[in-house]
């Protein structure tokens, strides 16, 4: 535990931390396997014990996840054609497609900010909302971090330990709320 601790201790106080964390952010928008959100909880933590910027911490991670992002962006418009014509070719395949686009036509702004992968938008749509995610998102994120860094200064095991279990509790209350609330619209659908 306590060589945990001493890597975890370098690891926030180093100068390479905040490129590393860009460069992960940016990966990770591609191949989502790097996990850069772990980063950016360490990196909220190490803002919190004065290590590192949180304002640079949250501004490389978004830049870092923006340029990933607008490259997922470009790969989906260069086969999106290619796509479309095989989805074409079955009857479900081609009702899946139209409700898809009925969804982005109706609530493409949120479906953005929360997927951002969709290339049915112009470049200039896609990165203002891909902005306003990354932005949301790493801020949440960084600011998890820096809570428990702050909580628990002096042993960073906690404080990677609480800001992952206050993330998991928001998460958890979150989609419990969601389900509740769809439950009880449908219950009202059904009575009415």
């Amino acid at each position: 535990m306590e060589a945990a601790r001493q890597l975890l201790g370098v690891a926030m106080a180093s100068h390479w931390l905040l490129l590393i964390l860009f460069v992960a952010a940016a990966i990770d928008a591609v191949f989502p396997v790097v996990p850069s959100e772990g980063l950016v909880v360490t990196a909220g933590m190490a803002a919190a014990a004065g290590h590192q910027n949180l304002l640079l911490v949250i501004v490389l991670a978004m830049l870092g996840s923006v340029i990933g992002e607008s490259a997922c962006y470009f790969m989906g418009r260069g086969s999106g054609p290619a796509l479309h014509r095989w989805m074409k070719r079955q009857e479900r395949r081609q009702s899946m497609y139209d409700k898809v686009s009925a969804a982005l036509h109706a609530r493409g702004g949120l479906i953005l900010m929360t997927v951002r992968y969709m290339t049915r938008y112009s470049f200039r749509k896609f990165i203002i909302f891909t902005f306003a995610g990354v932005t949301i998102a790493y801020t949440y994120v960084a600011l998890l971090g820096y809570l428990g860094g702050d909580a628990f200064a002096h042993d960073s095991l906690k404080a990677l330990g609480f800001s992952l279990s206050l993330a998991f509790t928001i998460g958890l209350v979150i989609e419990t709320s969601r389900r509740i609330a769809v439950k009880r619209k449908a219950a009202k659908v059904s009575a009415g």
